[in-house]
């Protein structure tokens, strides 16, 4: 029996999706998940990057659009591939499947790896809704603090190397100054930059699209040999 997990990107960036898709059915492989196969969804309408709080409000719509309902209802598993994790109440409410967001499985694995934990994000906009996420799931003990790189998102966005270079610098930030243990690269759309980090720093870099799929592979049962 295999599984089909519906990998929502609540941007519009088809580019995004592509990579997300490839990280998280890379991960399920790697754990001897063959029988998981992702399928990726770009919100229909909305923006490109979610780098302010509407454009954030705007992206939680997506859980109410036909065509994303119609495939979360036929999916064994979904997830938000968006940090601030938009709709993902809103979803969980009409499906009966597992459905986990990227930044409620990091927070969860930063926590378990090395507490206190921090995250290190490109988006300035979004400061005080990750605050307050933190909050929500009930963290905010075992949180360090929130490090931002100084560059404009969509200009780093552009800019692999930079963008990795100042996210490095965020992640030391919080290690060096917050003592965090652990660091959560906060974005879907930072995946990559993430992968990159984790080879490079002594303390587990947590990628937020890694971490739900090691979730959602706990939860979805696995064929008996």
């Amino acid at each position: 029996m295999s599984h089909t997990v519906l990998l929502i990107n609540p941007n519009t960036s088809r580019p995004t999706t592509d990579m997300m898709v490839a990280i998280a059915q890379a991960c399920f492989e790697h754990l001897g998940r063959s029988d998981i196969l992702v399928q990726g969804l770009t919100a229909p309408q909305g923006p490109g990057m979610l780098t302010e709080m509407n454009e954030l409000e705007q992206a939680a719509a997506i859980a109410q659009h036909p065509q994303v309902l119609a495939q979360a209802q036929h999916a064994d598993g979904v997830i938000v591939g968006a940090f601030g994790d938009p709709g993902l109440q809103a979803l969980a409410e009409q499906v009966s499947v597992p459905v986990i967001g990227i930044g409620q499985a990091a927070m969860l694995q930063a926590a378990r790896a090395g507490s206190p934990f921090g995250i290190a994000t490109t988006t300035p906009g979004l400061e005080q809704s990750i605050l307050e996420q933190v909050q929500r799931y009930g963290w905010s003990e075992q949180f360090s603090g929130l490090r931002l790189t100084p560059t404009a998102p969509l200009d780093l966005a552009q800019e692999p190397e930079r963008q990795n270079q100042e996210l490095e610098d965020s992640v030391l930030a919080c290690i060096q100054q917050d003592g965090a243990r652990a660091v959560i690269i906060g974005g879907g759309p930072l995946a990559q930059s993430a992968q990159a980090l984790q080879t490079k720093l002594a303390v587990p870099v947590i990628n937020p699209i890694i971490a739900a799929c090691e979730l959602m592979a706990e939860r979805l049962p696995a064929e008996p040999h």
